[in-house]
């Protein structure tokens, strides 16, 4: 949020929206007291006991079907709308932002998303037009949609490789400071498609090895109980940690000795091409977008996706140091920012 340029209005989002998307209970809501908030939540609640939702909605499209007529409209009229992101963001652009263009974001493959097609169709045919992050990306969306083939663009992920490095290098103590173990690192949300319960039983693994680690894991989601408590069960709260939210996460991947993505689904990975320009040696499961990052055996290795295929591809590169300076060295030969792509976006969008 600090990077938002001064000349960037931000708008308050709707009370209703912060009770749609957090779980009855949490304290993040004591402080935002809504009347239309508990509608929503009963509602919700008794349609789910009497099943009173459109057959076949993920849980995503039932709580937007939900919650849609209790949420309200953006007031101001925009030349173009955005959506970022998949799901909520692109159902609020259509249903509630008046724009002359509005734009739909898909960064996954949306075959993997287990949306109903139905419910979709509506919004992406409401679209002016439809962008997607990779080839692989594209192909799964239009498989589901050949009617919008027409529609769909490619624009990849910008990493602006030196500020990425800039920011990396900024002197920040981290749990890593403290430890002389090989450091391992994660990044993402934690939920069930970036497979973080595959990369605990991977640790427990590593442990059972003798290999001395410690591997954080910079996220949050709705999946940290759960996470927590395998933890727990598996006896690895001085090896495994969950640290939350870091403002500059490039700091960990610039001091971390691998990283690690367990994902079961991607788009085209962000973290990945951060991970990357740091020049760290990559183990990543077999994802089928993956080799749109990656190329297995020369800038990280492509491992099953199970714990014991995670950490058989670390145990590698404790085993052979030659393995990981092979990758580093590959990794520093390419150019990896592709800061450009920013003048396709407006070519693209406007």
């Amino acid at each position: 949020m600090k990077q938002l340029p001064s000349y960037i209005t931000l708008i308050e989002s709707p009370r209703a929206l912060l009770w749609m998307s957090t779980p009855k209970g949490d304290t993040l809501l004591q402080g935002n007291a809504s009347f239309i908030g508990i509608i929503g939540k009963l509602t919700w609640k008794i349609r789910n006991i009497c099943g009173l939702f459109q057959k076949g909605l993920n849980e995503e499209q039932k709580l937007w079907q939900n919650w849609k007529m209790l949420i309200p409209e953006l007031s101001q009229k925009y030349d173009i709308a955005i959506s970022y992101m998949n799901g909520f963001p692109n159902y609020y652009l259509i249903d509630k932002v008046q724009a002359k263009k509005k734009v739909l974001w898909i960064h996954n493959e949306y075959q993997k998303l287990n949306y109903e097609r139905n419910f979709d169709h509506y919004y992406y045919n409401t679209s002016d037009q439809i962008i997607t992050i990779s080839d692989t990306c594209m192909n799964s969306f239009v498989e589901t949609f050949p009617e919008f083939k027409r529609k769909i663009s490619v624009l990849e992920n910008i990493t602006d490789r030196s500020e990425i490095l800039l920011k990396g290098n900024e002197k920040m103590i981290t749990e890593f400071d403290d430890t002389q173990k090989m450091k391992i690192l994660s990044v993402g949300r934690l939920c069930e498609q970036k497979g973080f319960d595959l990369a605990i039983s991977a640790a427990e693994i590593l442990k059972e090895k003798g290999i001395s680690f410690l591997w954080i894991v910079v996220g949050e989601g709705p999946d940290r109980h759960t996470l927590q408590q395998l933890i727990d069960k598996k006896g690895l709260n001085e090896e495994f940690k969950l640290v939350g939210i870091r403002e500059n996460p490039y700091v960990y991947i610039n001091k971390c000795d691998v990283f690690v993505q367990p994902s079961r689904y991607e788009g085209k990975s962000i973290v990945l091409d951060e991970a990357k320009v740091f020049c760290k040696p990559i183990v990543v499961t077999k994802y089928p977008t993956v080799y749109d990052n990656i190329s297995d055996g020369e800038t990280g290795l492509i491992v099953d996706m199970n714990p014991r295929g995670i950490a058989e591809g670390v145990t590698n590169l404790v085993k052979d140091s030659s393995i990981g300076k092979r990758l580093r060295k590959n990794l520093y030969d390419n150019s990896l920012g592709n800061e450009g792509e920013i003048d396709r976006y407006i070519d693209v969008m406007f």
